[in-house]
């Protein structure tokens, strides 16, 4: 099986599982991860280092970046960045998700950045869930609990405009 076809062949089994909401090319968040693991590993896996479009919601509670970001977000700052060159925020799969029923989502500093994290702070200061359509690349980790194993998945965006907050019309 080709890797495209393959790659097909996951996404629409994912999508006939029953729990996902499609919006336009995005697949909800909620398909592939639950508590910030992945439902089913195998299926993370056959589609790690693939780029995906996902929609879910910022876990307002950890958001991540340099001393700018931390400007701009203020008592939403929860520590350093990944490195001097990215920022992070976590992607629950649904609104009312609790803090930390997440996963990493890193994005490059760019000029787009400082935008996103307004948008960000704002919503969750007014106490409104942040809805975002995400296109990256996931991966796939294992992630030893006390209780097994699980498959823990990230997200990597090559850039701020990547993130949007309404899915583009479908022509």
């Amino acid at each position: 099986m080709t890797r495209k076809l393959m790659l097909a062949s996951v996404i629409a089994s994912l999508l006939l599982a029953g729990c996902s909401s499609q919006a336009g090319d995005y697949m909800a968040a909620s398909s592939i991860t639950k508590g910030g693991f992945a439902r089913d590993g195998e299926q993370i896996r056959a589609l790690a280092g693939n780029e995906v479009k996902l929609w879910g919601f910022v876990d307002h509670g950890n958001v991540y970046g340099d001393e700018g970001a931390k400007a701009i977000l203020g008592d939403w700052w929860s520590g350093p960045g990944p490195d001097a060159t990215t920022w992070r925020f976590d992607l629950k799969a649904r609104a009312g998700d609790a803090v930390g029923k997440s996963f990493a989502v890193t994005v490059p500093n760019d000029e787009g950045r400082d935008a996103l994290l307004r948008r960000f702070v704002e919503d969750a200061r007014a106490g409104n869930p942040t809805r975002v359509f995400l296109t990256g690349r996931i991966d796939a980790f294992d992630a030893p609990t006390s209780n097994a194993t699980l498959t823990g998945l990230t997200m990597e965006l090559r850039s701020s405009r990547d993130i949007l907050f309404a899915p583009p019309e479908v022509r």
